[in-house]
């Protein structure tokens, strides 16, 4: 035991500034919402600074202490801040990118500046490297002196958070920044307290722990996925916890360096621990310590597209520019190779990242596993070269979808963070090994095939790759999980609870992600010839480049993807030894503008308009032409076109929907208490109540959404209070929002299919991948009907983004009607609708329960509405059933007149519940 002691000691010390670090992380985090990944960077600047001023000019290191800490952590603070500022209403994939952004701005800076190598700091305090014995064991002055800097800075800062009003304000202020304002505290000004507070923990930790670790750029920058597993045991919300989470780290990092000296296979455990202990963590978390302290914002959709005619016609002019090339630019022909394997490796991570709005940050770690299972079946195993190569995508799949399971759980920040983890994980843990790129750092060798050993020829073999992941990934999108996909980016929720089981849709996008990304990691090495891990290519830190690269390529899929191409050919011809440094630093700079702008914009209206015009077919002679769908004219709403066929909805043989004895809790508050509610078929029920009264919380339950306290919800005879929200999608349970959930990426037509479409996938595979004919066209003919029955069929070809709030809410209901549900919930449908299509509204949804037989629960707040089409309303106060009957009942009773319609008649009687 006492030899592990100085272990123990001097991984304490290294804990400290881990716990600081990520102090710093979750004072900053729950104040703005944002998860900085350039904390590390932060820490990065400051010891750089320091390095400057006190080993290269010479400065007392006192002053230069009070400069890099005390001057260049609360300005970083403030400029970080003001980013933080400008990203509040972005989506999470933005605030990722321009943290990332800001990465590879200060790690590029640093490396033009000061080279690639390890700058080394001696120690500078006065008397630091003094041993002093302590308990047997020998520790140095500097030791000590930061284990009491980093104790005091922790208990001062709990002290802060707990005690003072500003500290209440920085817990207070995501959650309700007006209410902070309303008691006389800035907002902004608290969060830029935070900031400053945190970037100024973090250049300390920087500063140091240069003299223990050394100063390197990218080592620095990844001092923030130490902070990472130090915040993970605070739960990313507690600073007490979270100091001693990376007191723990340190220490096990440590006795890992004792433990891999009798186990030289595991050499890389040590490095790879941290991150190893932040996925553990991530996993073990309950998932609602994992909610983001702000509502996530969904992914900004591109609601242009250019003709068809246009996009097939300019593939044609960039394949033929490519495959002109090789006769043009002599040996830079590699690097143009190398460019099409990162186009490839782009389009993987464009599934995840554009289409359904998963960051992921571990795709070069996916491109080495391809690569090593590639070289082994090649080179080993003697197989054919292209079976190797599809071999070495379908070995990352399973890590992919192993991979998948956190992304089922976590979501935004905290899935980026965790295949972060992985991939650094993985490099620091297998990489040096034979498992990967040998022991020795040969590499894997990686031949080309036979009938393509020159560069020229294998160029051309990428490119038919390139090309074919190209098309199918305009076929993915243009098939069901293409739209499957953008839902679950934009209305994840709406999906869910239409029936689509949404584990298995993330499953199947890691898995192929995983598989192309794989692919391209086989052709880049076999573009070089042989895999090292210290190829950039495959380092985690290519991960952010890639995510950084992607940001601001222009363009729908396939054509983001043609970025990667100048990106690896310019480097070639700048041969500065600094060139890719300043290379990260326009890629950061770029990310950073386009994260703050709210993503790439979209061509011009007049571009859009000339290519438009491009894209229309000749028109014959005597032929009228016609304008696009979005120029022409608006037929007046309600239009009737001859019915299409339907197919038949399922008419339920027993009742349609019952609650008995609904409690709802949340914490200590009863948000629903005892609710007792049956909605029949062929039946209009309402729900109504104050606002406060519990009826979208009831309505959350009934969908699967909260789990009840205690109670039974009843769907046509079953009890379905354990079942998941899909699940009670798929036995016909459909809903509409009180924010409408929509899919603005898609076209009106498309949202409203979806609701057929959904519960035709279900958890089904492959069905998530492909419609049937026969699905394909049922959904075309169900989306038709409900168009025409809800008066919005002069939208079916406009994308819903562009629609009002009316229009938005008439498309809702009509996805659930063209979904195959028996029993509708349906949330304040009205809202946003004037008094012509709110009478309209009411004649449909009384037509559609009258032919269909349909259970209807309706929550609304016009009174008028609700009085002309329901036969039995239901009355909550405060989550306590108050009455219920007929319209006319409720109407007359003082007790509902008192609580809801304004009525100063007090109730002389007790609340009834009836159940």
């Amino acid at each position: 035991m006492n030899s592990l002691l100085p272990f123990v000691v001097s991984g304490v010390t290294v804990g400290v500034v881990y716990g600081l670090a990520g102090v710093g992380l979750v004072l900053t985090y729950q104040t703005s919402g944002i998860f900085n990944f350039a904390h590390g960077a932060v820490a990065a600047a400051a010891a750089y600074v320091f390095y400057y001023l006190h080993v290269e000019l010479g400065l007392h290191w006192a002053a230069a202490f009070v400069v890099a800490v005390g001057v260049v952590g609360p300005v970083l603070g403030i400029g970080l801040e003001q980013v933080a500022r400008r990203l509040a209403g972005r989506p999470t994939g933005l605030k990722i990118v321009a943290t990332i952004g800001l990465i590879l701005l200060v790690q590029g800076l640093a490396t033009a500046l000061f080279g690639h190598n390890t700058l080394r700091v001696k120690q500078f305090v006065p008397g630091g490297n003094t041993v002093v014995a302590l308990g047997g064991v020998n520790v140095t002055v500097y030791q000590l002196i930061v284990v009491a800097v980093g104790l005091v800075g922790v208990a001062a800062l709990t002290w802060l958070l707990r005690r003072t009003r500003t500290g209440v304000a920085m817990r207070a202020v995501v959650d309700d920044a007006d209410l902070v304002r309303l008691h006389g505290t800035s907002p902004v000004r608290v969060r830029r307290t935070a900031w400053i507070l945190g970037a100024t923990l973090a250049a300390f930790s920087g500063v140091v722990v240069a003299p223990l670790t050394g100063v390197e750029a990218v080592a620095m920058t990844f001092l923030v996925v130490q902070a990472f597993a130090a915040a993970a045991f605070g739960a990313f919300s507690n600073a007490a916890l979270t100091f001693g989470g990376g007191v723990v780290v340190g220490i096990l990092s440590n006795l890992a360096t004792n433990w891999v000296v009798t186990t030289p296979a595991l050499s890389g455990l040590p490095n790879a621990l941290p991150f190893v202990i932040l996925l553990v963590v991530l996993l073990v978390l309950p998932r609602r310590k994992l909610a983001p302290p702000a509502a996530p914002v969904p992914a900004t959709p591109r609601t242009w597209t250019a003709p068809a005619r246009v996009r097939i016609g300019s593939g044609i002019v960039v394949v033929g520019v490519l495959a002109l090339l090789p006769l043009f630019v002599g040996t830079a022909l590699g690097s143009f190779t190398v460019g099409l394997t990162q186009a490839i490796v782009l389009l993987s991570l464009g599934l995840l990242v554009r289409t359904a709005n998963m960051v992921s940050l571990c795709h070069a770690a996916f491109g080495a596993i391809g690569a090593v299972a590639f070289s082994q079946f090649a080179t080993e195993l003697g197989l054919p070269w292209l079976v190797a190569v599809l071999l070495g995508g379908l070995v990352v799949v399973p890590i992919a979808a192993l991979l998948a399971l956190p992304a089922i759980r976590l979501s935004g920040v905290f899935l980026a963070l965790a295949t972060f983890g992985f991939g650094l994980a993985l490099e620091r843990l297998f990489y040096s090994s034979d498992l990967m790129f040998t022991a020795q750092g040969t590499g894997r060798v990686m031949p080309r095939p036979a009938f393509a050993t020159s560069d020229e020829s294998f160029y051309y073999v990428v490119l038919a790759f390139l090309v074919v992941v190209a098309l199918v990934m305009v076929a993915l999108h243009r098939a069901r999980l293409g739209r499957l996909l953008r839902g679950l980016a934009e209305a994840p929720t709406a999906v869910s609870t239409l029936g689509l089981n949404t584990t298995v849709t993330r499953v199947i996008v890691f898995c192929l992600s995983g598989f192309l990304a794989g692919i391209g990691g086989v052709l880049y090495g076999a573009t070089v010839s042989v895999a090292v891990g210290s190829d950039p290519n495959y380092q985690a830190f290519s991960s952010l480049v890639l995510v950084a690269v992607l940001a601001l390529a222009p363009g729908r899929e396939p054509w983001y993807a043609l970025v990667a191409i100048p990106a690896a050919v310019i480097p070639f011809y700048w041969t500065d030894s600094a060139a890719s440094a300043w290379l990260n630093v326009a890629f950061g700079l770029f990310a950073l503008d386009t994260a703050l702008r709210g993503g790439t914009p979209e061509l011009s209206a007049r571009i859009r308009a000339a290519l438009d015009r491009l894209g229309r077919r000749p028109v014959p002679p005597g032929e009228t032409p016609q304008p696009p769908v979005s120029e022409r004219p608006v037929p007046v709403a309600g239009t009737r076109v001859p019915q299409t066929r339907v197919p038949e909805v399922r008419v339920p043989e027993v009742r349609g929907l019952e609650v008995d004895g609904l409690v709802v809790r949340f914490g200590g508050h009863v948000a629903v208490d005892g609710a007792a509610v049956t909605a029949p078929p062929g039946r209009i029920t309402g729900l109504i109540g104050p606002n406060g009264a519990g009826k979208t919380t009831t309505f959350n339950a009934c969908s699967g959404l909260l789990r009840p306290s205690s109670g039974r919800i009843v769907l046509h005879g079953e009890d379905i209070s354990g079942a998941s929200p899909n699940r009670r999608g798929r036995k016909g349970l459909g809903r509409t929002f009180q924010t409408v959930q929509l899919c603005d990426a898609l076209t009106v037509r498309e949202n409203v299919a979806l609701g057929r479409e959904v519960t035709q996938a279900g958890a089904r595979a492959w069905g998530q991948v492909l419609a049937t004919p026969l699905e394909r066209r049922t959904a075309e003919e169900s989306a038709a009907e409900a168009l025409r029955l809800c008066g919005i069929e002069h939208l079916a070809d406009r994308h819903a983004g562009a629609l009002s709030i009316g229009q938005r809410r008439l498309v809702e209901l009509a996805r659930c009607l063209a979904g195959p549900f028996d029993v509708l919930l349906l949330d304040e449908p009205s809202s946003g609708l004037d008094v012509a299509e709110t009478e309209r509204f009411a004649r449909t949804l009384t037509e559609v329960v009258e032919t269909r037989q349909l259970a209807v629960l309706l929550v609304e707040h016009d009174m008028s509405l609700v009085m002309s089409v329901c036969e039995h309303v239901y009355v909550l106060d405060f989550g306590v059933p108050l009455f219920d009957g007929g319209p006319a009942e409720v109407r007359a009773d003082p007790g509902v007149r008192a609580a809801y319609l304004g009525s100063e008649a007090p109730t002389t009687r007790e609340p009834e519940v009836i159940r």
